[in-house]
Formats: C-alpha cells, structure tokens, sequence
C-alpha cells in the first residue's frame, strides 16, 4: 500500500467517528451526511497520490462544514508529520482565515499551525499563535505548555518560568522540578557572568520551588568554593546526597578534594560511610575503594574488594580496580603482567562506554546532563553500571 493510502486510514476513520457522533449545528450549507464533489475529488487526488492538486481542491473548497473542518485538520497534523510543513501551514491557514468558523475549531487551527511553525523552526511566528490562542480561551494548558517547551528551546528561562508558572494553573501535572532547572539555569549563567550574588539568589529560588534541587544545592556549593567558604561548601554539598543520593556521584570528586585541602581525611572518610549506608551504588564503592588505595589499608582494601567479587553480578570497574591492585602483588612476574594487561584492556573498555542513561528514555552519554537531548525531561539522566554476571559452578551451589 503506497504512504498516502496510509496517510488516508487515519483520515477516513476519523471523519467516519466524527460524522457518526457529530450532532452539533453545521456551518455549511452542505447537507448533512452529503460528501461535496470537491471532498470526494481531494480524496482521489490523494489515492494517486497527486498531492498538490489535492491540497489546491482542498483549500479551494467553499463549502467547509463541522465534519471536513477536522479533515483539514488531520490532514494538515500528516502532512507535518511528514515533513510536508508548508503543505500543513497552507491547509492550517487556510482553515484560519474561513470567517465561518466556531471558536473552538479556530482554536484547533492556532494550535496545530503553531504546531507546524515550531517544526519548521519558525518560533517567533509559533509564540504569538500559542499566546493568540491562550487568549481565546480554549486549551490554555496545551498553549501554556507549547510556550513553555518553546521558551526552553529558546533558553530563555524567565519566560519559560512565566509559562510554566501559568501552566501549573490548569494541570494537576507539577512543574516544581523544570521551574528549580529553568532557575538553576538562571544563576549558573549568573555565575559565568561572574554575578555569584544574583547566582545564589536563583539557586534559592530553585530550592523554593523544588527543595529536593540537587542541581540548586551543587550549584551553591559551588559558590562557597568560589568565595573561598570551603566548609560551607562541604554542607553543601552533604545535602545532595540527603536530597537525592543517586546523585551523589555528582559531587564525590568535590569532596574528596575539599577534605583533602582542609587536611581532613577522617571528614572524607565519615561522608563515604554515612554515604554507602543509604547509597550502594558503584560511585560510592569506588570512591571507597580509592580511599582505601590511597591510605595503603591494603588489608580493608582486600575485603572490600573480595565481598564485591562474590556476589552474583560484578561491576566492570570493580573487576578492574581487583586487577590493577593484584598486578603489583603477585610474586609471579608473568602472571602480574597478564594482570595489568588486563587491566589496561578492561579500563579502556569501560572509557568508551556511556556514563549516565535517561531512565525515562534510554540515552545514553557519558557526562552527565541535567536535560535529555532524547525525551527533553529533566533530572532523568542518572549513572548507568556495568556489570558481569558471575559464572555459576558447581562450587557455588
């Protein structure tokens, strides 16, 4: 069946549901249940897939009645689907300019060209159609939420709050979070422009309308490093980790280095257990397992290292960490270069290999980001582990 055959199913059925639920007043003088000779020449432009000459009968067609108001409409919707957008935006105005109209089809038209001048990159012309619609009206939530989606595209985060403020108004759907990122946004610009002031006041506007905004409290320890407060960076920075502990990986590196600067492993060594009792993941082991490395706890560093081995899947880079520690302590010169060749394979390995995924759509890239390019929601993106199931033997029944 060729594409517009297809492109005609959705059409038909559609108009056969509309006409057969359809008890309002008509706007035409087309008598009901009466297909024009226009509609049926349209539809058989399209079956040739003449798609010009159907668009041209289409909106040359006097007589537009309540049913082919949402003809035009789903056609339009295919066509931009299609990546035909000038053929949506000639059916969508078309529809528009029609004096006979009611409201909320006209409404329907706003919304769908707006739709159409979005995707063809057109945004200032997509803005005024989504706020013309607001103004009538009808589907103020879906034009609230089509001005928020093109104001972050935009990066302009005030008016992307504005909108999402409003939008909060007409839909039980929370917009707390992206508001905390569109203020986060705000102070981190803040902050490059060298502002730290009008930076930290954003982050606690984030915080005000999101107090779980890790990104908000990242960014105002950030501040106190900046402004040479490194303990109340460290304060900081802990509350990430009672916000959201799977984000703590964000700032482990933060830590280590801070505690290092104030002389205070024991401080370092603290967090990382407070840490593993609430948080299990990879991030925190590994950062113990350095910790350990570091101080030459070789003995506390084995056990770690020989409870991660046993259990039935093993993270990649735990296995790596096993295998560089035991190429330097094996008494066999061969076997301690096979290990540390290994080791070299397994690290290199693990660097091509994404970092973080979005839990709501699977991207995936390795560093982290606040907005997902693939479904554009924000904090999904989370660190992904890799690990290696455990062989099963006989030994270990």
């Amino acid at each position: 069946m060729t594409g517009l055959l297809w492109l005609l199913l959705p059409i038909a059925a559609a108009s056969g549901w509309i006409a057969a639920r359809r008890s309002g007043r008509r706007i035409s003088r087309t008598p009901r249940g009466t297909l024009s000779e226009d509609y049926i020449k349209g539809l058989n432009f399209l079956l040739n897939e003449q798609s010009d000459r159907a668009l041209e009968v289409f909106i040359q067609m006097v007589d537009v009645d309540a049913d082919t108001v949402e003809t035009h409409l789903i056609l339009g919707s295919l066509f931009r689907r299609r990546g035909e957008v000038d053929r949506a935006i000639r059916i969508h105005q078309n529809l528009i300019a029609r004096p006979n109209l009611e409201p909320a089809q006209r409404a329907n038209a706003l919304m769908e060209l707006g739709r159409d001048y979005m995707r063809a990159g057109v945004l200032d012309r997509a803005e005024g159609l989504f706020r013309e619609l607001i103004n009538t009206g009808y589907q103020r939530a879906e034009g609230y939420a089509r001005l928020r989606d093109l104001y972050e595209q935009e990066k302009e985060w005030e008016k992307a709050i504005w909108a999402a403020e409003h939008l909060g108004g007409h839909t039980t759907d929370s917009q707390s979070v992206r508001i905390a990122h569109y203020c986060c946004e705000l102070g981190e610009q803040a902050a490059r422009n060298g502002d730290p002031s009008s930076a930290a006041r954003h982050a606690r506007r984030a915080l005000a309308n999101d107090r779980d905004s890790v990104r908000a409290s990242i960014l105002l320890g950030d501040l106190a490093v900046e402004g040479g407060d490194d303990r109340r960076a460290l304060k900081h920075y802990a509350h990430v980790a009672d916000q959201h502990p799977d984000f703590a990986c964000l700032v482990l590196e933060r830590v280590r280095e801070l505690h290092g600067r104030l002389g205070d492993a024991a401080g370092y060594e603290r967090f990382l257990a407070q840490l593993s009792r609430r948080d299990n993941s990879l991030a925190t082991l590994l950062a113990r397992l350095e910790a350990l490395r570091g101080q030459g706890r070789q003995a506390e560093l084995d056990d770690l290292l020989n409870k991660e081995l046993v259990r039935e899947r093993v993270a990649l880079p735990v296995l790596q960490v096993f295998l560089r520690h035991w190429s330097g302590r094996v008494e066999d010169a061969e076997a301690g270069d096979v290990l540390n060749r290994a080791s070299h394979v397994l690290e290199r390995y693990l660097e091509q290999r994404p970092v973080y995924r979005c839990m709501n759509c699977g991207f995936s890239v390795r560093t982290h980001l606040w907005h997902c390019p693939g479904c554009h929601q924000w904090s999904t993106i989370k660190p992904r582990e890799l690990h290696v199931e455990r062989p099963q033997t006989a030994l270990s029944h």
